[in-house]
């Protein structure tokens, strides 16, 4: 049985990373392009594509959100059943368990981009700059050395979004990867007004706000 186990996971992981890093944030871009622009292409959710995904899934990126009910990432990407593997946790961090996921996604599934997505009017950052963090203890204790020296909230949130990204990096796999230039890990805000997502990443001749 051992054997079985060892061959699954041996072609899942060298069928991965058919898709490139780049090519990932382009279908990324282009989807929120779509849903500010009122175009949202109704991705596919039927029958049809259900038993598509019986077997096996693809996802072409792994977002680590927030949970908040606003942020919607197949939404706000206009995708659809098994585009994306969705990681959501207040604040979006990168603790034990929602790393464990992320690891999981890009060795074992192929996704080659991971993106870190912080969000307008985030509660959780907003709870820890103000102190008001007895239910979020958790949560918490991660965004604190984050934001240290923040003095507004999109400040903030910006800040927590980068630090997670860096720290996710830092991590052996994923270290392993980015080296091999087989996935990349990026940061992102969502502005809830206007529905954009604007890439944090300077260096990057990228920005989510673009059309196609």
């Amino acid at each position: 049985m051992r054997w079985i186990f060892s061959l699954f996971f041996f072609f899942s992981f060298h069928t991965a990373f058919c898709v490139t890093p780049s090519q990932s944030l382009k279908q990324l871009i282009e989807g929120n392009w779509r849903y500010t622009h009122n175009k949202s292409s109704h991705a596919d959710h039927s029958s049809v594509r259900r038993k598509t995904l019986l077997k096996k899934q693809e996802p072409f990126a792994v977002i680590l959100g927030c949970s908040d009910s606003r942020v919607a990432p197949e939404i706000i990407f206009d995708q659809g059943l098994g585009d994306l593997f969705i990681v959501r946790v207040a604040g979006n961090v990168d603790g034990a368990t929602e790393l464990d996921s992320i690891e999981y996604a890009v060795k074992y599934l192929g996704s080659p981009l991971v993106l870190v997505l912080g969000h307008e009017g985030c509660g959780a950052v907003n709870a820890v700059m103000e102190g008001n963090t007895a239910d979020i203890e958790d949560v918490a204790e991660l965004i604190r050395p984050a934001i240290h020296g923040a003095k507004t909230l999109e400040e903030a949130v910006k800040e927590n979004v980068r630090w997670t990204v860096e720290s996710l990096k830092k991590t052996p796999i994923l270290k392993k990867l980015i080296r091999e230039k087989k996935i990349s890990c990026l940061g992102a805000y969502y502005h809830l007004d206007t529905g954009k997502v604007e890439l944090l990443d300077k260096k990057k001749d990228l920005d989510f706000s673009r059309s196609h």
